[in-house]
């Protein structure tokens, strides 16, 4: 099956022109030696032998970025194959389209040394043509998006029809499509959180010891979360987590819907947000499916409150508004400690991680992995619990 990808051609598409004039598309991967030996069928593999590489050569950055960037540039050098169609962004508010044209190939000393030859359409697609949904995909944060779920609307704007968003089934004509639980989407997004080096936990209301206030829906965050600075030497960690422990992590908080369909059920939505999450450093909505007209509003209210919303799917996560930082809420906290066993529990094994000595570190963390969501092995996977879920993959 042809698949289709947004690539970012450098940091906002600089190199997106030159790329098209000489027909290729490339990766900045820092790892300055030809790849071909090194074309892994699983990016697993591939980020599992070039993390520590990359990190040797940009040693001021994490963990987390240096797996994305493994992995965005196996995408680029092994993911994508013939004839897959990629869109590059040209930073002017239009994407060039080609397709895959050969395998991959090294060139020493240029910006974008890992390379595949790309053959160029005449047209551009204009990202003011694109229906939101597109646009929110096609926007997402990285150097890679697969964007296939909209293949038939890019190849409307590509022959210049009147389309501006995929299909929808015709309900006159079909059975109606089986909906799924709003639940059944945590293991998805806990599944993308943990790619981001997130350790993700779902927090059930059900099982607090007090049903005040309608389950108290207004307190219990869906989703929480904690990231952990990675620094590759342990002094340095060793004094973050004694001068000022709190700086060592990052803990989130997520409230999940399944859409948001209109204005007004995007601001009951995103005040239960702020309620549940607003204890966190970063709080966010989070949604499978948000209706076209809302970006106004999402902005103010991000803008106003500071809760961050995340469009996600299967597969991906885009967040279409960041979250601002904020310092933890103690009194939520201990609220939430008292009324429910797993917040609780999550927070005393994340208390362990930091007060734990050199040697007990990655036991502490064993520990508290061990509770959080269990992640998807393989893509297969992910696929067949879609189809289980009646989730659209």
């Amino acid at each position: 099956m042809k698949q289709y990808n947004r690539i970012m051609l450098g940091k906002g598409g600089k190199f997106a022109k030159m790329c098209r004039q000489e027909g290729f598309i490339g990766s900045e991967f820092e790892v300055m030696q030809d790849l071909s030996d090194s074309l892994y069928e699983n990016w697993r593999d591939f980020n599992k032998k070039f993390i520590p590489q990359w990190l040797a050569l940009v040693p001021d950055k994490s963990k987390t970025a240096a797996g994305l960037v493994c992995g965005f540039t196996w995408t680029i050098v092994k993911g994508l194959q013939l004839g897959d169609v990629v869109l590059c962004p040209s930073g002017e508010g239009y994407y060039y389209v080609g397709t895959i044209a050969s395998d991959y190939y090294f060139v020493h000393n240029t910006d974008l040394p890992h390379r595949r030859k790309v053959e160029w359409m005449d047209k551009v697609i204009q990202r003011k043509s694109m229906s939101q949904k597109l646009k929110n995909s096609s926007g997402s944060i990285g150097t890679c998006c697969d964007i296939t779920r909209y293949a038939e609307e890019i190849e409307a704007l590509l022959a210049g029809q009147a389309i501006t968003a995929p299909t929808e089934p015709d309900v006159t004509t079909q059975e109606p499509a089986k909906s799924f639980d709003e639940r059944s989407l945590h293991k998805l997004f806990c599944n993308f959180l943990r790619t981001r080096n997130i350790y993700a936990k779902t927090i059930y209301h059900e099982k607090s010891s007090t049903r005040a206030d309608n389950t108290q829906k207004w307190v219990h965050p869906d989703i929480i979360g904690v990231q952990f600075e990675e620094f590759q030497n342990n002094a340095t960690l060793s004094l973050l987590k004694a001068t000022d422990p709190k700086q060592s992590v990052h803990i989130y908080s997520y409230e999940m819907k399944r859409r948001v369909e209109n204005d007004s059920q995007l601001k009951q939505y995103y005040f239960q947000a702020l309620s549940n999450s607003s204890w966190a450093n970063y709080g966010y909505l989070v949604a499978f499916e948000i209706a076209d007209g809302l970006e106004e509003e999402m902005e103010r209210l991000n803008n106003a409150f500071g809760i961050g919303i995340i469009l996600m799917q299967a597969t991906e996560a885009t967040i279409l508004y960041p979250a601002r930082e904020k310092q933890l809420d103690y009194i939520t906290i201990e609220k939430l400690n008292r009324i429910n066993k797993q917040f609780c529990e999550f927070i005393n094994k994340l208390s362990k991680v930091l007060l734990a000595s050199k040697d007990y570190s990655d036991i502490a963390r064993d520990s508290l992995i061990a509770i959080c969501d269990k992640v998807f092995e393989t893509d297969e996977e992910i696929e067949a619990y879609c189809k289980e879920h009646n989730i659209p993959f």
